[in-house]
Formats: C-alpha cells, structure tokens, sequence
C-alpha cells in the first residue's frame, strides 16, 4: 500500500521571537577534538535552554522526509479505521483495545489516543491526535494496514536513534559528569526500558472559539518525563520554550531536517537539576500559518524501567556543584515514576503568562484517571490543585 503525497508547509516569514539554541553537529564526533567541543556544547545547552538542535544526526533526508510522510498517513485515517488500533478504550467498551487497564495505569503508551474522555485527561484537546510504537514490543501488537509495509523501516529508524544518536548523546553526557563512558550508558541499557516508543502526531487547525477556550495552546506547558526526546523539525511553527533569562516564552526555529531534542525529568533527576528539564509547549501557529494541519514525528528516550531517578553518585562535578543529592522527597525508579506522574505528581501550571479563567476557559487535565479496580497506585495526585510555576531567573551575566 503506498503512502499519500505530502508537501511540507513553508515556513514562515513572520518575524517570531525565536530562541536562539546550541546546535550539536554530530560530525564532529569521531574527532577527539571535535567530541571535547560538543562536550562543551552539551554543558551549554544543559545549564541553558534544555533544547538544542542536532545536525549531520545520520538519518538521511529521505528516511526523514518518509518518517513525515508516514506520520501524515496515519494522522488522517479516517476515525472508524483508528478505533481498533486506539491504546486503550473506556473500561465498559467491548472492543478493549491495544493495552490493558493496568498497563495503561502504569504508563504505557501504544496505538492512537483514546477518542473520548480517556484521551482528553492526559491534556490534549480533541484537535490533537497521535499514535505511538513502542521500541520494544513483545506482544507485537497490531498496527493499521497502512503502516505494515513502512513499520520496518520505522523500527529501523527506532534502532538508529537509541543505538547511534543516543549512545552518542549519553557519551557526551559521561564527558560532561567526569564519569566512564558506562556508567551513563547503563542507565539507559538496551531493552531496559518497557515504555520507549516513537510517536506521530497531529494538530488539527480548529475554530477560532476552541481555540480561545484553550487559551491558544494546543498543548499546554509541560516538560517530558522521560531522559531524551528527539523531535523531527518540522516547518510549521508552534513550539515554543519557556526562557529563564526573563520568564519568556520564545518560538523554536525550524531546522531543515534537523532534530530538536529536549531533556525530560529523569535526566534532570539523573544529573541533580544540572541537565534542566525543558518547560516547553505547543500553540497556534502564527497567522500565515493557523489554517495548516501540523504532523510530528517524536522520539521519546527513557532510561531502564529499574533505575532509580537519583544523581549518579559517582560524577565528581555533581559534587563539585552540590546537585549530587536527590531532587525529590521520595525516589523512584523510572516505572514507578512514569505511575506517579501519569496520577498527577509534580504537575505545575507552566502557562504563566496566559492564566486560565475558569469561568471561560476549559483545564486540560479536568478529572481523574479511572484506574482499574484492585490497581495500587504510588499516590493519586489528580485531586491536589496545580502549583503555579514561578520561573527563577538567571542572573546576567
């Protein structure tokens, strides 16, 4: 089955405030000059922004260009042909879906997002829609007819990601700590992980009235709860970045077939708050741009399941800076964190500078999670009001 045509957008040529972020040019890494500089670079983006952008990453400008044209594929099924492949449908459906109850209660995304309400908790509006593939999939779940001849492929493209960029990344991660190269890459050993996975996505242009219900944010600010998260640039704008110069939201720039990866939770817990996780979000797109469907490819990295988010003890900068002691009161490996944050933990309203009006605007993460019935949970947290972020400047320099 061939892929339907898809022409990206052009970018645009409104004059965005754009963040200004580290490029990590990946062929400078063989050279042990050119590893000690991205080293350097890496620190850069890690007490910055905690974006960064990565060139010469090793995926071809076809894969990549067949990686938006897949996305784009399944995005725009039409909605009877995506229900039996949704992860997880509401508990009394007949048609159960790609994940139990349990599994989903602990984390595990796969398949399309439910359609009703099940979806909507985890905060995304009804015009933004994905579908995820886990790296490691020992059920081999089905996938929709028209990504069978692609999947391959797209496992290949998983593969690249976790044992070239990533090992690459993490490597760099060694330099920066002052630790053996293993010592970080074990954190993130091959299979360790139940829940890494690679997503596509859409947003939907919507009416002018849902959108200003939802503040004009598609998805509200967040940051990633996993250690590495590689997203395919792509030319419509909407992301943006909280700035912690002067508590400022900034566009991301579109890199032609570049990568723009963030740090997530557990790399910030791993690293003592060194590595920040990224505060960012996606918006409606500038004017030129508001009437466009917007498709994403993401790679989502997460160390393995049975490592516990503490600083690696074992980095003599993590101690040279007093960041060597845990973030959190309470410590969790990387399954039982995913538990605690997917029922509501450390979840901060970051839209600091759009403040909800509950008389007319609608919360992203309104309810609770309807766990299934005997799961034991590490906290129900969906009750507890959001603390409101205050963002601590950085002193200029």
């Amino acid at each position: 089955m061939s892929l339907p045509p898809y022409t990206p957008a052009t970018p645009t040529d409104e004059p965005l405030d754009y963040v200004k972020l580290v490029n990590i040019d990946l062929a400078k890494f063989d050279d042990p000059v050119g590893r000690q500089e991205l080293a350097r670079d890496l620190y850069e983006a890690a007490t910055g922004y905690g974006f960064l952008t990565l060139t010469n990453h090793g995926i071809s400008d076809e894969v990549y260009r067949r990686q938006m044209q897949i996305s784009n594929a399944m995005m725009t099924l039409p909605p009877e042909e995506k229900a039996p492949y949704e992860g997880i449908q509401a508990l009394s459906s007949p048609a159960g879906g790609l994940i139990t109850p349990e599994e989903d209660a602990r984390g595990l995304y796969v398949g399309y997002k439910p359609a009703g309400p099940l979806g909507h908790k985890g905060g995304f509006p009804k015009q933004l829609d994905h579908y995820n593939i886990l790296v490691h999939d020992p059920k081999n779940r089905p996938h929709p007819e028209i990504m069978r001849p692609y999947l391959e492929e797209t496992q290949e493209v998983m593969s690249f990601i976790r044992n070239n960029i990533l090992k690459k990344l993490l490597s760099l991660m060694a330099m920066v700590l002052e630790v053996p190269d293993e010592v970080v890459q074990a954190t993130h050993a091959p299979g360790g992980s139940k829940t890494e996975y690679i997503r596509y996505m859409m947003c939907e242009p919507r009416p002018k009235e849902e959108s200003e219900k939802y503040r004009d944010i598609f998805l509200s600010g967040h940051t990633d709860w996993g250690s590495w998260t590689f997203l395919f640039s792509q030319p419509i704008s909407a992301l943006q970045v909280l700035d912690h110069q002067d508590g400022v939201y900034r566009w991301v720039q579109h890199q032609p077939n570049g990568l723009v990866i963030n740090f997530g939770e557990a790399l910030e817990r791993l690293t003592g708050g060194l590595f920040k996780a990224t505060i960012h979000r996606v918006v409606q797109p500038p004017e030129s741009q508001r009437h466009l469907r917007r498709i994403g490819v993401i790679y989502f990295a997460r160390p393995a399941d049975d490592v516990e988010l503490r600083p690696l003890e074992s980095s003599p900068l993590l101690k040279r800076l007093g960041r060597d002691k845990p973030m959190d009161d309470r410590v969790f490996c990387m399954a039982d964190y995913l538990d605690a944050r997917k029922h509501g933990w450390k979840r901060y309203e970051y839209d600091i500078d759009r403040p909800m009006d509950t008389a007319k605007h609608s919360d992203f993460f309104a309810g609770e999670y309807p766990d299934p019935e005997g799961h034991k949970s590490l906290g129900k947290f969906d009750n507890v009001a959001r603390e409101i972020y205050v963002p601590v400047l950085k002193a200029a320099n």
